[in-house]
């Protein structure tokens, strides 16, 4: 879905800038408007016409094509170096034959899409009537000025689209990083570890390992804590769905069908984890050391669970069975967020490592200071216990967080500069096109001082007509972004589709940016001087 809104933005941004510069081209052509009756009355035809200002437009779109490509090669390199290695098919990204192929397609597609209409208008001009003028032509002469606002009112319809969804999805991060992830972000180092299956065969072997491991971690200098746990926190983010998902009952309760039993999120921990990861302990105790095979087996829920199957009791001594194993409650401790900051909050289980010793694990370690420098200490101490043994994925949990994040962090900023180029090419559009307004009514606007008109009335009639353009074009994009903002509800969190700040916010702003656009070609307007103006014709 990420990849689809992103598309879309750029589908968006390549129209505005279509749109943009045939506006341009078709204020161009107006000024060549006697080259082409002279082509024209040499014996040039319609199509020969077109066919030069099309060639002239793809030279354009080539060009611009080629200067895309070399910024994008950049900027594929550069993404490489950021992804993190969660996304292995994105470190492979490369400008290969089929990009230079589609962008030299896309090239070709563009200069037709922003020359055709421009070319279309210029071979249909009148050679007696042109030839015979000796200065420009009113500005609304051939219907231009409405052709004109149209493509400009289309540019600032897009660029509020564009600037709705970059809005949408600010405000939502901003949002998610203001959730709580339950557990300790600061001064905790993490890693996974994956023991051989055919070294480490029997459960023994395995829960002593983890439980020598952290034993000898937390005897290190500058280390608070450490413990592992199956599946760290954040980590699975990425995915969209859970994993490690076990069904269980309560004792003591109606039984239900195996297929509607109740689910929870399960994981092994060992008796140091809840302290090295920063989740409190709410009620009863925590693992301990002699909650191992010989002893009762124990399980630890969250208040998630607590609150959804034991509202209005003390899950405290109750009974479920998870995997025909039977389990005493001996502790409630606090929500945390496992699958991401923007995921809810699901019912788990813990269960003691010992009593269900796993291979695979997610090692947490807290440390006094800055715990980077931590990692070769404690890879150190893991090749102690097993030469042999694999480290993977070792990175501080702020990194861990950082990258929980990077789908949106990624799709907000690239749909924010989208945005920024479609208010710039907007900005372009409506200042564009109120300079070449003005330069066309220098004749009329000239009379009108001569008839008395102050700055201030010259100052009001050049803006209000760029803006009342801009009002028609921002009120089209709300509408439209109204209805397809909804497409990124699935990526948004504690926003909703059509949130008022940014439906209101982004009307300010293309309003304030429309003024000052046409600010600057309406002060020269009152500059004008009359008898040159009158002269002009």
């Amino acid at each position: 879905p990420v990849l689809i809104v992103l598309l879309g933005a750029v589908g968006l941004l390549l129209l505005i800038a279509c749109s943009n510069l045939a506006n341009l081209l078709l204020a161009r052509a107006a000024t060549r408007e006697k080259e082409i009756a002279v082509r024209a009355a040499l014996g040039a035809g319609r199509s020969r016409i077109v066919r030069q200002l099309l060639t002239e437009s793809l030279v354009l779109a080539v060009a611009g094509g080629s200067l895309g490509l070399l910024l994008a090669v950049w900027s594929v390199h550069a993404l490489r170096g950021v992804v993190p290695d969660m996304f292995p098919m994105l470190q492979h990204m490369t400008v290969d034959l089929p990009v230079l192929t589609f962008t030299l397609g896309l090239s070709i597609l563009t200069g037709l899409l922003f020359g055709v209409v421009p070319a279309w208008k210029s071979s249909y001009a009148d050679l007696n009537t042109t030839l015979k003028e000796a200065g420009g032509r009113s500005e609304s002469a051939g219907g231009s000025h409405r052709v004109r606002s149209f493509l400009l009112a289309s540019q600032v319809a897009l660029a509020v689209l564009l600037s709705v969804s970059a809005g949408l999805l600010l405000r939502s991060f901003v949002r998610v990083t203001a959730v709580d992830p339950g557990v300790r972000v600061a001064h905790v180092l993490t890693m996974s570890l994956s023991l051989p299956e055919v070294k480490y065969d029997t459960p023994v072997k395995r829960a002593n390992f983890f439980r020598d491991l952290t034993e000898r971690l937390q005897s290190l200098p500058g280390v608070r804590s450490a413990g592992a746990v199956l599946f760290l926190p954040l980590r699975v983010s990425i995915l969209s769905f859970r994993i490690g998902v076990n069904s269980f009952q309560i004792q003591g309760r109606q039984p239900v069908p195996q297929s509607q039993e109740p689910m929870a999120d399960y994981r092994m921990a060992t008796p140091g984890y809840f302290n090295a990861i920063g989740i409190a302990l709410r009620k009863g105790r925590l693992f301990e050391q002699h909650d191992d095979l010989d002893a009762k087996r124990v399980a630890l829920i969250n208040e998630a669970m607590a609150r959804k199957h034991f509202p209005g009791e003390n899950p405290l001594g109750q009974h479920i069975t998870s995997g025909g194993t039977p389990m005493e409650i001996v502790g409630v401790v606090a929500d945390a967020k496992l699958y991401g900051l923007d995921a809810p909050i699901e019912p788990a289980i813990y269960v003691p490592h010992m009593q269900h010793p796993g291979g695979s694990m997610g090692l947490a370690v807290q440390t006094e200071g800055d715990p980077a420098p931590l990692a070769p200490a404690v890879r150190r101490e893991i090749l102690k216990l097993d030469p042999e043994q694999p480290v993977s994925s070792v990175r501080t949990m702020e990194t861990v967080l950082s990258d929980s994040l990077m789908l949106r962090r990624v799709s907000m900023l690239m749909l924010a500069v989208f945005a920024l180029l479609a208010l710039t090419l907007a900005t372009v559009g409506i200042y564009g096109l109120t300079a070449y307004s003005v330069s066309r009514r220098t004749h009329e606007i000239g009379l009108r001082v001569a008839l008395g008109a102050s700055q201030v009335e010259i100052l009001r009639l050049v803006v209000v007509r760029g803006l009342a353009t801009s009002l028609i074009g921002a009120a089209i994009g709300l509408a439209a972004a109204w209805q397809l903002t909804r497409a990124l509800s699935g990526m948004l969190y504690g926003v909703t589709a059509t949130d008022p700040l940014v439906f209101v916010g982004v009307p300010l702003l293309l309003v304030a940016v429309s003024v000052i656009a046409s600010y600057v070609p309406a002060r020269k307007a009152t500059r004008i001087d009359p008898l040159v103006a009158l002269r002009y014709q």
